[in-house]
């Protein structure tokens, strides 16, 4: 009953948010707000103890700066800001739920079956990237039990690394992933589409790095063959990936309310060509996951609250005046970005909490960085965290989905990766942001 009763809860944000998104209401706003309010409520009885903790302390942070700098409407603004992804997560589950019906992905376990294990690996690689660009860490359920089947614990191991290490770069360049959504937002002179197309070569050299020290015997015929098992997800992805980029040019939507307005019509006209059982099959499954969102809300909200509060601090705000590019700026500011952002990650604290502070500081100043090679400094520190912290998501749901203990996951060679990895991102991110000039 009570899950019950938060799924309707945020049923009536969603459909708010998506009527606001149209046109301006402040009445529904405020409702909107409300029940928003009360869904953070009703989900802190699911939330785990350690996220409810981090709110509260992000939440009294953000209030202490805001009274001593007399600036306590941030607090408001930052919860306003943090409304929309109360439409933003329902679309991405409702979007997961479509995909876990869909009879295309029966053909792709029937793909699976019959591919070696170093083959096996690569196609787990680039099966969780494909499948994880749209259902996150969903990916893994679909994946883990055909791939791991029969398999030992060492290639049960390669496979959940590569796993983890394919839904990480997918973080680089997908909508349907909080970390472009919630940083974009953040520098507002950032199109989400920008930080995509950036986010297409952070996660090139991923891949090209996930080879070459993972599976560097497998041959170019391997290799394709590996990859082709693919070929019915990768269509329906360039086709709802297009339309969202699409709609955001073309509406002038943010990268949020693309996402939130784009999905659920293709949600909704996919199920409707399913037939009646499939699309009742999937309202039921939008439905039951909602009150599962209380973690992510939690997180989003609290850290929505804090980087909206920093950004008002008048200290912040008069940064670009007093300090000068010359101090630290560049490639040398973005290497110490993702250095510090990874190496909170894999202490445990959230890339979120990390970039909220940041971001806002770094997009009120002068730092010869320009906007969209900022946020896509931020995703890339996110996804690379997400690659190789045993604290993060993905790593977590690859221990759980193919059965190895998470500790194992984070080896000397994974290591190697996020080391190698940072290296390339930032000469990469370097390289873009001089073409692009910093304005």
């Amino acid at each position: 009953m009570h899950d019950r009763v938060c799924a309707v809860v945020l049923c009536l944000v969603w459909v708010a948010e998506l009527v606001l998104i149209a046109t301006p209401v402040p009445a529904l706003a405020l409702a909107g707000a409300a029940a928003l309010a009360a869904f953070l409520v009703l989900a802190a009885m699911r939330t785990g103890g350690h996220i409810r903790a981090l709110f509260v302390v992000v939440v009294a942070a953000s209030a202490a700066m805001a009274w001593w700098n007399e600036v306590p409407q941030a607090l408001w603004h930052g919860f306003e800001r943090a409304q929309i992804f109360g439409a933003f997560l329902p679309s991405v589950l409702l979007l997961r739920a479509t995909v876990e019906s869909s009879p295309r992905l029966e053909r792709l376990r029937g793909r699976f079956v019959r591919l070696d294990p170093a083959t096996s690996q690569n196609s787990t690689l680039y099966g969780s990237h494909v499948l994880g660009s749209v259902l996150n860490v969903g990916a893994m359920s679909i994946l883990a039990p055909v791939v791991a089947r029969g398999a030992g614990d060492g290639q049960r191991r390669l496979l959940a690394s590569s796993a983890a290490r394919g839904v990480g770069t997918a973080v680089m360049w997908s909508p349907f992933f909080v970390a472009i959504a919630f940083s974009s937002q953040l520098v507002p002179q950032a199109p989400a589409w920008q930080v995509m197309a950036v986010g297409v070569g952070l996660t090139a050299i991923g891949l090209a790095l996930s080879h070459l020290l993972y599976t560097p015997a497998l041959g170019r015929a391997g290799f394709l063959d590996s990859v082709a098992q693919l070929r019915p997800l990768v269509g329906p992805t360039i086709v709802i990936v297009a339309s969202v980029v699409g709609a955001s040019v073309a509406l002038g939507l943010n990268g949020l309310q693309s996402v939130a307005v784009v999905v659920p019509v293709f949600c909704v006209a996919y199920a409707a060509a399913l037939g009646g059982r499939a699309a009742r099959r999937i309202a039921r499954r939008t439905f039951e996951s909602f009150a599962k969102l209380a973690d992510e809300l939690f997180i989003v909200v609290g850290a929505t609250i804090l980087a909206v509060t920093v950004s008002a601090l008048p200290a912040v705000q008069s940064l670009g005046a007093s300090m000068t590019p010359g101090m630290i700026s560049g490639v040398a500011l973005m290497a110490s970005v993702i250095f510090t952002l990874v190496g909170f990650g894999l202490a445990g604290l959230h890339p979120m909490i990390g970039i909220g502070i940041l971001l806002p500081v770094l997009a009120a100043g002068d730092f010869g960085i320009h906007p969209a090679v900022l946020v896509a400094t931020a995703v890339f520190s996110w996804g690379l965290s997400a690659s190789i912290s045993m604290w993060t998501l993905p790593l977590v749901s690859a221990s759980i989905h193919f059965g190895v203990p998470v500790r194992e996951l984070l080896t000397r060679r994974s290591l190697a990766y996020g080391l190698l990895y940072a290296i390339g991102g930032i000469l990469y991110l370097g390289a873009v942001n001089a073409v692009l000039g910093p304005a």
